[in-house]
């Protein structure tokens, strides 16, 4: 009896210690530009439990540590918190066909600016629990590239007769030249509010040489029946998550155009 007692507390307070682990899903060191002139170096990364849940707060947290190729700690901002509820889409160039997710799925993340400037090399992540626990992550930044900012004021939204959405926006001269020497993609997304708080988000990613993306008619319902105030950005990166802009916001205090003009 006391052998069977042992063995359930084993496995009881194993699974309790391994639910409180958690893992660097990922992580990003990555240079970014403003369409309002404002630079920073961002550190970003994502934490789930020994379950594979992304975290919901930040309380567990007891320090982040970030250190530079050379292995100096790097000075931190205050570390941030957030968390939605996101639907996907790719874009599968060779077949010219687009997929998107069908359900809202809920991800967290944690953020933080870094005072000093980006050098190429592996940076080196340390998270510590309250429990004393520890998480450890790497990043290759490769270079600084400086990318072009799309032009917010060239966004066009035309429904289709099917209800499908057509976001359209101009291509800066400036890439095919980038083209030619850096592995490039644009991100095309929608921060999604209600009653004035961030609930929801929305992303494809699209070939840098495409100037649009089509939400199909299910994914702009999904997205009309979140929120009741939209803001879409698009956003030029470096295939290694290195570099990105962002243009400015298009906001939208209505519904998203679901149907086609008459």
């Amino acid at each position: 009896m006391k052998k069977l007692l042992f063995l359930i507390l084993s496995v009881f307070f194993s699974v309790t210690q391994s639910a409180y682990a958690v893992d660097i899903v990922w992580m990003q060191v990555q240079h970014r530009e403003y369409a309002n002139g404002k630079t920073l170096n961002q550190l970003g990364f994502g934490l789930t439990d020994a379950y594979g849940n992304y975290l919901g707060s930040g309380r567990r947290i007891r320090s982040v540590k970030l250190h530079s190729p050379a292995k100096k700690e790097l000075a931190l901002s205050k570390l941030k918190f957030a968390s939605d509820r996101e639907i996907y889409g790719t874009y599968n160039a060779k077949n010219s066909q687009w997929h998107y997710s069908d359900r809202w799925l809920f991800e967290s993340w944690f953020s933080a600016e870094i005072s000093d400037v980006l050098m190429p090399g592996i940076y080196w992540l340390k998270v510590t629990l309250t429990d004393g626990k520890t998480a450890e992550r790497t990043f290759a930044f490769n270079r600084l590239v400086d990318l072009p900012v799309i032009d917010a004021d060239s966004f066009q939204l035309n429904p289709d007769a099917h209800g499908n959405l057509i976001w359209t926006w101009k291509i800066p001269a400036e890439l095919g030249q980038l083209s030619l020497v850096h592995k490039l993609r644009t991100r095309a997304a929608i921060d999604i509010f209600s009653a004035g708080k961030d609930v929801g988000y929305f992303s494809i990613i699209v070939p840098v040489h495409m100037g649009f993306v089509l939400v199909p008619q299910k994914a702009v319902k999904l997205i009309n029946g979140k929120g009741d105030r939209f803001e879409l950005k698009v956003s030029i990166e470096t295939r290694d998550k290195n570099n990105r802009t962002y243009s400015r916001a298009l906001v939208i205090e209505r519904k998203l155009p679901s149907a086609a003009r008459k």
